[in-house]
């Protein structure tokens, strides 16, 4: 199933910022053992944002979840040219399609008064170095490194949590929907990597090893300006040694399209399927957003033979997001089912992974 367009994904080249996009985020997600009993998972998304080079902003959010006790923290730092381009460009562009959004108008009115409104806080200088790649945000950084920079550091800090990973691939580069550009954007990952570091919270700092994902994105995209699309996406680590990167999109008025499955092999081979059927099992709304979030999910995949049962590790697990989104669902999921081989016999399905939920709260 290929599609025509104008770039090859090459690695290193495109692990750095591109000028031509005027959207783009590093992610990564990983679950964690640590040496005194703790059991983790973490993620962040480095943002770039803005439509030519001279005003990109940048924003950086994170979370650390603490399986054993069920609490996610999160973060959320804006830097000071993406605070100006909200407030100039973005915010009134999107007033004037919505302009009846008070939660909107109230933070267009935070940010001519120079405040940042909480839980937000502004990250300090940004810097970006080439050759490898480097992404410094204020005082986080996601640094890579290797022949192709498919591998990376990245250190997340806060007053009161600091993040400290090496992640290492296992399998070669997934070319998601097959060409890299499945939709809108240009996308690659690394669906498995080896995590090792350190995580330091109140409890004092803990050596810890596990397992993790990367994505890259980028391109041109005004979807979430309009304030009227989100996603339902699903980055699952099987325990037979695939994974799943599924996804659709979907509009205010619940519809959906452009759903995609993505089977990454043992060996790193990819198959692609349109053919997927999400059904919403069971919602979560958000005392804090008033967002209702489908939590539990019944995914069937015809071409991959695949019947899924994904559901939360725990309902609370919403993000708060500057700007019209208002906030997200992403946190970690449990994934169980059934595969139909071959000769007929049925294999049962077990992994983990994470699930981001968008355009749920606006």
């Amino acid at each position: 199933m290929k599609k025509n367009f104008s770039h090859e994904v090459s690695l290193p080249e495109d692990t750095a910022p591109h000028l031509f996009s005027n959207v783009e985020w590093w992610y990564f997600f990983a679950y964690l053992t640590g040496e005194k009993g703790g059991r983790y998972a973490t993620m962040a998304s480095f943002f770039r944002i803005g439509e030519t080079e001279l005003n990109k902003g940048h924003y950086l959010i994170f979370s650390l979840i603490d399986l054993n006790k069920e609490i996610q923290y999160n973060y959320s730092q804006i830097d000071s040219t993406l605070k100006w381009n909200l407030k100039a460009l973005y915010l009134p562009l999107y007033l004037l399609l919505r302009p009846s959004d008070k939660r909107i108008w109230k933070l267009q009115k935070s940010f001519l008064k120079g405040k940042i409104p909480s839980p937000h806080t502004q990250m300090k200088k940004v810097r970006i170095k080439h050759n490898p790649t480097e992404l410094m945000y204020g005082d986080h950084q996601l640094t890579f490194s290797g022949e192709k920079e498919d591998r990376f550091n990245v250190q997340l800090v806060d007053k009161k949590i600091e993040i400290d990973l090496h992640f290492t691939p296992l399998k070669s580069v997934a070319l998601i929907g097959e060409d890299a550009k499945p939709d809108e954007l240009y996308y690659y990952s690394f669906t498995k990597n080896e995590v090792q570091g350190q995580i330091r919270t109140e409890q004092g700092t803990e050596r810890v090893t596990g397992q993790g994902w990367f994505d890259h994105q980028w391109g041109w995209d005004y979807a979430l300006l309009k304030g009227n699309e989100g996603w339902n996406w699903f980055g699952l680590q099987l325990s037979d040694g695939r994974e799943l990167l599924l996804n659709e999109m979907h509009s205010s008025g619940e519809k959906t399209f452009s759903p995609m499955a993505n089977l990454i092999e043992r060996d790193g081979t990819l198959r692609f399927s349109r053919n997927v059927d999400f059904q919403q099992m069971k919602h979560w709304q958000s005392l804090q957003t008033k967002g209702k979030y489908p939590i539990e999910w019944k995914i069937l995949i015809p071409d991959f033979s695949m019947e899924l049962n994904v559901k939360a590790a725990f309902p609370n697990q919403e993000m708060p997001i500057i700007g019209p989104l208002q906030a997200i669902w992403e946190g970690a999921c449990i994934v169980k089912g059934q595969e139909i081989l071959a000769n007929g016999k049925r294999k049962n399905i077990y992994g983990k992974g994470f699930m981001e939920l968008v355009g749920y709260a606006n």
